[in-house]
């Protein structure tokens, strides 16, 4: 119950001034239901499969009636995302502030949301984020780009108590009708209280606990530090990104390094292409037809450092999305990972489908 504290907080002091009627607000449900099924052929000969609920959230959204303020409360009752519960206030267009818990400011890669992804899970990049934390945020968006900027500490759930800072911007280097493009950066630090840090790349899903690459618990750690680059091209029913992402582990024991990158190229043979917003590409939105989106991706990750030896693993894949519905969504991709750990290597093959309804 104590966890769950500041959530009930944030909830109670938000929602006491429509409550009390001296602002105006529309409440609206929020869904995220995502079954899945797939099957991981690992290169041994081994095979395991599985299918389940990936993500069902559900929440709601209550939104002033002057666009100045809104409340997103979720829960995942699926047990395996943390949830998203913050208040953002709007002082001005173009700019908002941020407090409760949400994806923290750190890559590309991060910042897209599960519900315009092109793949199933992300790319190796993903192994190296910040993901969901109790903070604050301010934020600025404009025709010349974005940015950023947030303090954290742990989660909701009392997990990953690691106070620190992020920053992500971008710059916009073409903004027409068909065609955007931009360059970003990322930067963070945090301090864990549990003087431990650990990273890891699962082989494409969630049903499967096959690990491609490992550092295990790496202890007395002061400090992690994290950068990453990027570059987004959007033209037509085109769309391309590129990104690389470094982390540092301090520690007395010896630092320990670990990097990763993607790219990523997109295709919608329906013309539906992906739209620019606020630094990110959003999914297409098909209207009055069903859409197709096709994607192609590589990625690499490297957690050997010295005496750690987590694994170097490079991986491919190739996507496929049916928009039947604007509320739903069928995703299938094929994944192929080669990985060598510790003079062990594997390359294990990944399918896997997803329904997913949005509300």
């Amino acid at each position: 119950m104590l966890r769950s504290a500041p959530c009930i907080v944030l909830i109670a002091a938000a929602a006491w001034p429509a409550l009390a009627g001296a602002a105006p607000a529309k409440i609206v449900p929020t869904a995220n239901l995502q079954y899945e099924w797939a099957r991981v052929d690992s290169g041994n000969g081994s095979a395991q499969s599985g299918d389940g609920f990936r993500r069902a959230r559900l929440g709601f959204r209550v939104k002033g009636d002057d666009q100045r303020w809104q409340l997103v409360v979720e829960h995942d009752f699926s047990g395996r995302t943390p949830a998203d519960a913050f208040l953002e206030l709007s002082p001005s267009n173009g700019e908002a502030i941020r407090i409760g818990q949400f994806k923290q400011p750190f890559s590309l890669e991060d910042a897209l949301t599960d519900k315009q992804s092109a793949f199933l899970e992300p790319s190796p990049l993903g192994a190296l984020v910040i993901s969901r934390r109790i903070g604050v945020e301010y934020a600025r968006w404009g025709p010349r780009g974005t940015f950023a900027a947030a303090l954290f500490g742990q989660r909701l759930d009392g997990s990953n108590a690691s106070p620190g800072a992020s920053l992500r911007g971008t710059w916009r280097l073409r903004s027409e009708a068909q065609t955007s493009a931009h360059l970003g950066f990322s930067v963070a630090s945090e301090f864990p209280r549990s003087a431990r840090a650990g990273y890891s790349l699962n082989a494409g899903t969630v049903f499967s606990d096959l690990k491609t690459a490992a550092t295990g618990s790496l202890a007395g750690v002061d400090r992690v530090d994290r950068f990453a680059a990027e570059a987004l091209w959007l033209r037509g029913a085109w769309s391309a990104q590129v990104e690389l992402a470094q982390v540092i582990a301090r520690r007395d024991l010896g630092t320990v390094h670990a990097s990763a990158g993607s790219v990523q190229l997109t295709w919608s043979p329906t013309g539906d292409g992906r739209r620019y917003q606020r630094g990110v590409a959003a999914g297409p939105a098909p209207a009055g037809h069903v859409g197709w989106e096709l994607a192609l991706r590589a990625g690499f990750i490297d957690l050997d450092d010295g005496a750690v030896q987590g694994g170097q693993v490079q991986t491919w894949g190739l996507a496929a999305t049916c928009y039947p519905h604007p509320r739903l969504r069928v995703i299938a991709n094929l994944l192929h990972f080669r990985s060598r750990r510790a003079g062990v290597t594997d390359s294990p093959l990944t399918a896997g489908v997803r329904v997913q309804f949005s509300y």
